[in-house]
């Protein structure tokens, strides 16, 4: 390392060193008094050669060590936490009782069989004592040098107050010392310092009373070993089914390295529980207890681990009351949930929860294939909301779409309640993954039903539900390996100009791209944050313009907490996520699941009485935002009218959906100010549905429970804050009317009402018989005043493909009738037009008539400020009359010249006209960059899109896109993205070749490309 880094490195840690000064000594001090006490325990054995006396002078007030003789010889049990859910109300008269959901109890019941250490198997106490105690059989009952490097790792290091404990130090800690003094919180005080003493005294009395063989035994059959296994026996029948004594040695070690770390259990995280249980082998060959054949052995030894401990009870709303219990224990610890004997009411709504459960499964069923109900009678009996499912398309009926699961998340948005939780079809079916609970922690893409968020984004800065976005099919760069980003609709259509209320409404891709590149897909992703969603943290660079397609994945619960702040006007309500959790940028409330929690004796120690509230949105965005998702009309054009989307009785709803590539993902996302409901629909392993898109996969589940659940809430819908601005403006352009636009009434923040007038419907006076613009000299009984909607240019190719009519470009032909045809006129080339000399001389026309002619010449020179004149041709003496006037050799210029015409009198007076004409003889270049040559497609695919990378060196004017040798295009472009569709129809193999044509007509070809269409 070079010196001046070695200095630097160097000053950096002694200021590390200088800001812990203080509090180092403080622990330095807490160190020395333990060391000291220590020592003078030992001193005083030593000279007063009495254990009783010097145990007295030294232990006064402490807990009698006799207590650890019963241990595990009483009958005592843990008393169990219980969990309940509001039931349904059974009588109809509004009363609904508490139903116990869940218990939350020893694997084995109650059953504490003691294992006498005579049975304890050699492998696993020789494991214990390696990775606990390596001198447990020869020290007094602490390991002095263990206390000096945890103290060492404490003071120096930063670690915890803990380790360094000897086996009978941690005997006596979990058994003799009170729960809450076990655990330091925060710094060290007085009273963890004089808990470490009272540990090392005690252990070192009872090293003095008792064997170590009962010490031992004591330990193993008092620690918790995770998944509520307390002692050896319990773990080993948790874990691997069988009793302590038929431990292996490969199990032993694993069970030995739990207590430190009851988290990293086999069950809960087998690859640290592997890893750890190596650890423990590797001490005992260190210590001469294994030999290196057992060590290897041991190491490669697959191990069969018992299922999940939840698998072995009957629960109700399993996803839910797991979430529950694991919040439980990070709010008051394992032990008292585990113990503590704790009384936990919910938000859970168990109604709402089983008519979410049969609802998705039997639309699940229906979608793999199953006629009527999807039920089996019994369940389909207590599953009225069933009837609020749309009725199947009979072209539906008996098929197969390849579908197996579902989730579903219910929140009440006013309080932040989680109602009901679906965290899969079934939680005990292995088959489809059914334990994972796809609610709350699968990451899904969310397809287009995560666009409300770059809308939100986009009106915060400034833009409206009026401003216009483009649906033509637009090359957005090469964000993907070199590749154009080209999106497409999920029809594959394209529809031109729209308002953002429409693009919105009916899920049109490409607007949403548009958008986002518009705002930022930083921007956007503070916007989801800020709302809710806890992933994304990858950064604007991982995702690009396509994460508002849903690029990017999130959770099913997160997205229907980020939707209830738009269901409760901007506010985001629910409690506080604790502070060990909380990140930057992220959402500090989360949903409630816990209402109240009571002690063993029903005394609340916890309630959900006051819901904290956060402003995330302001109530005039929040509304624009619910007024479009709830705005049925915005929508037809895209789900038609009526649809799925829609609640029953008219009742107002806010909802969006989503679909993935492949249909891997199907969404529903909707609400109404009362209730939000999220519903995923799609395959566990990620495979793809067989053209289940969010419409007919998620919504009509959606549409069911928000049915049934609402079906006695009286109608509401958001009432529209101040702040809020009604104009008057023209569809599409979102601007003023002038007069001969079509209008629409539409909502604004207010300022950022549009204030220019719309200037795409433009009306032109033109020739009824010819079509062209009209001049000074058409006769007015032929000029009529038509009206045209000037497109931007990116449009036109979506202009041609639709056959829309376009404002004429010439002027009407007709002269002034007293001229009789004289003059002097330029035919061809026009003004600023293309030539090319490739395939021979540029022909000039035009008219040469005037009194007293004598003769015209043509020239011409570079640019358009007169230089060097170069004539064209000998000076001619015939006029003209709409003929060729001259033939002009331009094969060997490029770039832009001037044409001159001058005629000349035989007074000397002449007439000149000139014509700026840009002269390209170099053909574009085009080259096919998808699909790629050899690739094979499917009949099912609609069409093969030919993407193309063409370039001219001064202004391209067409692509045409040939399949074989047909001499006719089947697409032409002349806007960038530059594609073409081949329509799919039949299997076989097809040759693609381009042909780009440049504004002075030159041509250039791709080379061909092969693929094939099977079946």
């Amino acid at each position: 390392m070079p010196k001046a880094t070695r200095i630097v490195k160097w000053r950096q840690k002694r200021e590390q060193r200088s800001r812990r000064t203080g509090r180092t000594w403080l622990k330095l001090g807490g160190v020395g008094l333990i060391i000291a006490t220590v020592l003078t325990v030992l001193s005083v054995l030593a000279v007063s050669g009495g254990t009783a006396v010097a145990y007295t002078t030294f232990t006064q007030g402490l807990p009698d060590y006799s207590q650890i003789e019963t241990l595990g010889r009483t009958n005592e049990t843990f008393e169990t936490t219980k969990i309940y859910g509001l039931g349904a109300d059974q009588n109809g008269d509004g009363t609904r009782d508490w139903v116990l959901i869940y218990e939350v109890i020893d694997p084995l019941g109650g059953d504490r069989q003691w294992v006498e250490f005579a049975q304890l198997p050699q492998d696993f106490v020789d494991a214990t004592i390696a990775i606990e105690d390596r001198t447990f059989w020869t020290n007094e009952g602490f390991d002095l040098q263990g206390i000096g490097r945890a103290f060492y790792e404490y003071v120096w290091l930063g670690g915890a107050i803990q380790g360094g404990s000897s086996i009978t130090q941690q005997v006596v800690k979990n058994n003799l010392i009170e729960p809450e003094r076990r655990v330091v919180q925060g710094e060290p005080g007085w009273d963890d310092y004089r808990r470490k003493i009272e540990e090392v005294l005690l252990a070192n009395r009872m090293s003095q009373e008792y064997t170590k063989e009962q010490i031992i035994e004591w330990y193993v059959n008092s620690n918790f070993y995770g998944n509520l296994a307390y002692g050896i026996e319990a773990a080993a029948r948790v874990y691997f089914n069988k009793t302590a004594a038929e431990l292996t040695l490969p199990e032993a070690a694993m069970l030995a390295a739990i207590p430190q770390s009851p988290a990293l259990n086999p069950i809960d995280a087998p690859d640290q529980a592997k890893t750890r249980q190596e650890l423990v082998l590797d001490a005992m060959f260190r210590d001469g207890l294994i030999s290196r054949e057992e060590l290897v052995a041991a190491k490669f030894t697959p191990l069969p681990i018992a299922s999940s401990l939840e698998e072995r009870f009957d629960i109700i709303a399993p996803h839910y009351a797991l979430r529950v219990r694991q919040e439980l224990e990070q709010q008051f610890g394992a032990e008292q949930m585990l113990r503590g004997g704790l009384r936990v009411y919910t938000a859970l709504d168990l109604e709402l929860q089983s008519q979410a459960e049969c609802v998705a499964r039997a639309h699940v069923a229906r979608l793999s294939g199953a006629l009527g109900s999807g039920l089996p009678a019994d369940e389909a009996s207590s599953c009225p909301a069933i009837a609020f499912l749309p009725t199947p398309n009979t072209a539906e009926l008996g098929l197969d779409r390849q579908v197996n699961n579902a989730a579903v998340v219910i929140i009440d948005p006013r309080t932040g309640e989680l109602k009901a939780m679906v965290g899969s079809l079934n939680y005990w079916d292995d088959s489809i993954d059914g334990s994972f609970n796809v609610a709350a922690d699968g990451l899904r893409q969310p397809g287009s039903s995560f666009k409300p968020f770059t809308y939100l984004t986009a009106f915060a800065q400034g833009y409206t539900p009026a401003t216009m976005v483009l649906d033509v099919e637009t090359d957005f760069g090469t964000e993907y390996n070199g590749v154009a980003y080209v999106p497409q609709n999920y029809d594959r259509l394209f529809r031109g100009p729209q308002s953002i209320r429409q693009a919105l409404g009916n899920s049109y891709n490409v607007p949403a791209v548009e958008v986002m590149s518009w705002v930022g897909v930083d921007n956007v992703i503070r916007t989801a944050h800020k709302m809710g969603i806890t992933s994304l943290d990858g950064g604007p660079n991982q995702y690009g313009l396509s994460l508002t397609l849903g690029g990017g994945e999130v959770r099913p619960l997160d997205m229907a907490y980020a939707f209830s702040v738009l269901a409760n006007g901007g506010q985001m309500i629910g409690q506080p996520v604790p502070e060990a959790r909380q990140r930057l940028g992220f959402r500090s409330l989360e949903p409630v699941t816990i209402l109240r929690v009571e002690d063993r004796n029903g005394v609340p120690i916890y309630e959900y009485n006051q819901p904290q509230q956060q402003q995330i949105l302001t109530a005039p965005l929040a509304y624009l935002m619910n007024d479009i998702l709830s705005d049925g009309q915005a929508r037809c054009a895209g789900f038609g009218c009526p649809n799925v989307l829609e609640l029953p009785g008219g009742r107002p709803a806010a909802v969006k959906t989503g679909t993935t590539n492949n249909y891997r993902d199907g969404w529903t996302v909707g609400y109404t100010p009362q209730l939000v409901t999220a519903v995923w629909v799609g395959n566990t392993d990620n495979t793809p549905m067989d053209n289940v898109p969010g419409s007919r996969g998620a919504a009509p589940i959606w549409h069911a429970i928000m049915a049934y659940a609402l079906r006695d809430a009286p109608i509401e819908t958001w009432s529209q804050p101040p702040g809020v601005a009604q104009r008057t403006v023209c569809r599409p352009s979102g601007l003023l009317s002038n007069g001969i636009c079509p209008t629409v009434n539409e909502l604004f923040l207010a300022g950022t009402e549009p204030t220019l007038i719309d200037n795409m419907y433009q009306q032109f006076q033109v020739n009824r018989e010819t079509g062209r613009l009209a001049t000074i000299y058409t006769p007015q009984e032929l000029v009529e005043i038509r009206t045209y909607v000037v497109y931007p240019d990116r449009a036109a190719d979506w202009v041609r493909e639709n056959e829309i009519d376009a404002p004429p470009t010439e002027y009407d032909t007709i002269d002034n009738p007293n001229m009789e045809g004289r003059g002097v006129a330029l035919g061809s080339p026009r003004p600023f037009a293309y030539v090319s000399g490739v395939a021979g001389a540029v022909a000039i026309t035009g008219t040469v008539q005037m009194d007293d002619f004598a003769y015209y010449r043509l020239a011409y020179f570079e640019g358009l400020t007169p230089g060097q004149l170069r004539q064209i041709g000998e000076p001619v003496t015939e006029p003209k009359e709409n003929e060729t006037l001259g033939l002009w050799d331009v094969a060997d210029l490029e770039g832009l010249y001037t044409l001159v015409l001058t005629a000349v009198r035989n007074d000397g007076t002449f007439e000149e006209l000139s014509a700026p004409v840009t002269i390209d003889n170099t053909p574009p270049t085009a080259v096919i960059t998808a699909p790629r040559s050899d690739q094979t497609f499917s009949t099912n695919d609609e069409f093969i899109l030919i993407q193309t990378e063409v370039s001219d060196d001064i202004s391209l004017d067409r692509v045409a896109f040939y399949v074989g040798g047909s001499g006719v295009p089947f697409a032409i472009s002349t806007v960038p993205p530059h594609t073409g569709r081949f329509q799919v129809y039949n299997s076989g193999c097809f040759s693609f070749r381009v042909v780009a044509t440049d504004a002075a007509g030159n041509e250039g070809e791709s080379t061909a490309v092969g693929v094939c269409v099977e079946e």
